[in-house]
C-alpha cells in the first residue's frame, strides 16, 4: 500500500515537471547545479582559510593582524571569484559584471587613497616589524611607548601620558628610531672652566661615573671641544635600556656636585660691558 502510494507520488511528481516548459526546466536543472556547486564551494573555501590560520598559528612569523587580513582577503577573493562562477553557470554575462565592479573598485580606491596608503604601511609595519609593542620610538616628531600596531595607525603613549594616533603612511615616509634595545649609549657633555685642571674635571667626572652600578663597562671621559666660554668634556656609558632616563638625570646630578666639592664651576654664557668715557680732542 505505502509503495504504491509513493509511486504516484512520484508519477505525480514527474507529471508536474514533464508539464513544466523546457525552458524552465533547463533553467531549475542550471539552479539547482549553481547551488550544489556554491555550496560544495563555500565549504571548501571555509575549509582552506582554517587550515591556512592554522599554518600561521603553527608558523608565528607574522603578526597575528596581518594573518587575520591574510585569510580575510582570501576568504572574500575566493568567494568573489566563486560567485562569478556561479553567474556564469546561471547565464549572467559576467564580462559587463566584472567590469562594473572593476571601475568601482577604482572610483573607491581613488576615494580612499590615504586610507589605503595607510593600509600598505601597517602591512609593511607588520611585516618588517621595525618596532613591536611595548618599544619606545620616535617617529613622525613624536616619542613615546608603541601600544598597539593597527592596519591604518599606530598608537603612541607619550611620556607625559597623551595618547598619539600615528598614521602608518607618515612613518613609512619617514624615519623611525627604536630606543628600546638590550643597551643604550648616554652621552653627556660637561664643561668646565678654561681655568681649571683638565686631568683633575676628567677624574672627577669619570669617578662618579663609574660609581654607579646601572654603567656597564669603563666610562668614556675624553676633552670633546673647546667652545667660546668652556671646555667641552665628553662623558659616554652604557647602560640598560630601561635605565636611560633615570640615569641620565641622576649623572647630570651627580657630576654636577661632585664638580662643586672639587671647586670646579660650571661656566655659563655672560657679556662683558666695559663703559669708557668720551675722549675729546
Amino acid at each position: 500500500m505505502l509503495f504504491s502510494l509513493s509511486a504516484a507520488a512520484d508519477a505525480g511528481s514527474n507529471r508536474l515537471f514533464d508539464a513544466l516548459p523546457a525552458l524552465t526546466q533547463d533553467f531549475l536543472l542550471k539552479l539547482l547545479a549553481t547551488l550544489l556547486v556554491f555550496i560544495v564551494g563555500y565549504f571548501v573555501i571555509k575549509y582552506l582559510c582554517r587550515m591556512l590560520d592554522r599554518l600561521f598559528l603553527k608558523a608565528d612569523r607574522l603578526d597575528r593582524s596581518l594573518e587575520r587580513l591574510i585569510v580575510s582577503v582570501l576568504r572574500w577573493g575566493l568567494l568573489f571569484l566563486l560567485g562569478i562562477i556561479c553567474a556564469d553557470r546561471l547565464g549572467i554575462p559576467t564580462a559587463s559584471l566584472v567590469t562594473v565592479l572593476g571601475a568601482a573598485g577604482l572610483a573607491f580606491s581613488l576615494a580612499l587613497q590615504n586610507s589605503l596608503s595607510n593600509l600598505a604601511g601597517g602591512i609593511f609595519i607588520l611585516t618588517t616589524k621595525p618596532f613591536r609593542t611595548g618599544d619606545y620610538i620616535a617617529v613622525a616628531g613624536t616619542e613615546g611607548t608603541v601600544e598597539t600596531i593597527g592596519l591604518i595607525h599606530t598608537h603612541l603613549h607619550a611620556i607625559d601620558n597623551r595618547s598619539v594616533y600615528v598614521p602608518n603612511s607618515a612613518i613609512m615616509a619617514g624615519n623611525v628610531t627604536n630606543y628600546t634595545e638590550s643597551r643604550r649609549r648616554l652621552d653627556l657633555l660637561i664643561p668646565v672652566p678654561y681655568e681649571c685642571s683638565l686631568e683633575q674635571a676628567k677624574r672627577v667626572i669619570a669617578r662618579v661615573a663609574s660609581a654607579d652600578s646601572r654603567v656597564q663597562g669603563e666610562p668614556f671621559v675624553r676633552v670633546w671641544e673647546l667652545s667660546s666660554s668652556s671646555v667641552d668634556i665628553k662623558l659616554r656609558v652604557w647602560c640598560a635600556g630601561a635605565d636611560y632616563w633615570e640615569l641620565r638625570s641622576s649623572m647630570l646630578e651627580a657630576v654636577k656636585i661632585a664638580l662643586d666639592e672639587e671647586g670646579i664651576s660650571i661656566p655659563y654664557s655672560h657679556l662683558n660691558i666695559h663703559v669708557l668715557d668720551d675722549v675729546r680732542d
